[in-house]
């Protein structure tokens, strides 16, 4: 039986299609365009209907443009709150990380050496490779698997060294006391990955961006049709769609953009770890 890659065992994750600048230039360009076009297109209907003496309804689209912008603001409030919880989940995900790894670090002093520094070596190990990289080199898929595969190899090194560290006479209350401490860290891999790709697809963000697009092209082409100039006022609520829908995005990557995941937990515990290792030397 041929045995499969692990990497390839996480087929759901994706990474998003577009980088937050190029997120942030497609809505600096689309939205304040959507209404000009819209305008343009109403001015035209406008002199079309004045050309063959039509009566012009000044009140067309009302209800369309109504519920158009409620959608729009029911896509932002979820958007908004989902965004916020998988922050904080991702938050909460690296503090259990830190704080199984650093429990399993400290509970393989109870083991003898040189089994003891073996062990505690390779969860230092482990854990530089469960730091995400915030340089922008974890933007696609690809570089994802990479990254997974590098702290695979290093996880895949834990469980037999714990096996052999806790191996007779070693008394059973002690090896269940290191042992589940090692299963902890290893099961909080588990919950880092859950959070590690976007459960809000980017048909979802579409939708947003089409309700966006939608509104301020129905604002735009009833000025247009009612003969009034496109005014500061449109552009003004562009401008603060602009603003949410970019937080929105850049909210949801961990390791791109303004908000990013804070990673100071795991870091600390790096560190002790580190420094543990280098005293004992």
């Amino acid at each position: 039986m041929e045995v499969a890659d692990p990497v390839s065992l996480y087929n759901q994750i994706a990474m998003p299609a577009l980088s937050l600048p190029e997120v942030a230039l497609l809505l600096f360009l689309s939205l304040p365009a959507a209404a000009v076009i819209g305008f343009r297109t109403g001015a035209h209907r406008r002199r079309r209907l004045l050309a063959a003496d039509n009566k012009i309804e000044h009140v067309v689209g009302e209800t369309t443009l109504g519920a158009i912008l409620a959608l729009l603001g029911l896509l932002l409030a979820f958007s908004f709150g989902n965004a916020l919880n998988l922050a904080q989940a991702r938050k909460a995900a690296v503090v259990g990380e830190a704080a199984a790894i650093g429990t399993a670090f400290l509970r393989a002093d109870y083991v003898a050496e040189p089994a003891r520094t073996e062990l505690q070596k390779a969860l230092l190990e482990y854990g530089r490779s469960r730091i995400l990289p915030m340089d922008g080199s974890l933007a696609t898929t690809e570089q994802a698997r990479a990254f997974l595969k590098e702290t695979l190899t290093a996880q895949e090194k834990l469980w037999p060294l714990t096996l052999e560290a806790t191996a007779d006479p070693m008394p059973a209350p002690l090896k269940g006391f290191v042992a589940g401490a090692m299963n902890d860290a290893l099961d909080a891999h588990l919950y880092r990955v859950e959070h590690l790709s976007n459960p809000v697809s980017d048909v979802v963000l579409s939708m947003l961006l089409a309700a966006a697009l939608m509104s301020l092209f129905l604002l735009g082409n009833r000025n247009g049709s009612n003969g009034r100039d496109l005014t500061w006022r449109t552009f003004v609520l562009s401008g603060f769609l602009f603003v949410v829908m970019l937080t929105i995005v850049d909210t949801q990557r961990s390791a791109e953009g303004l908000v990013r995941t804070d990673e100071t937990a795991l870091l600390v515990t790096v560190h002790d770890m580190e420094l543990a290792l280098a005293g004992r030397n």
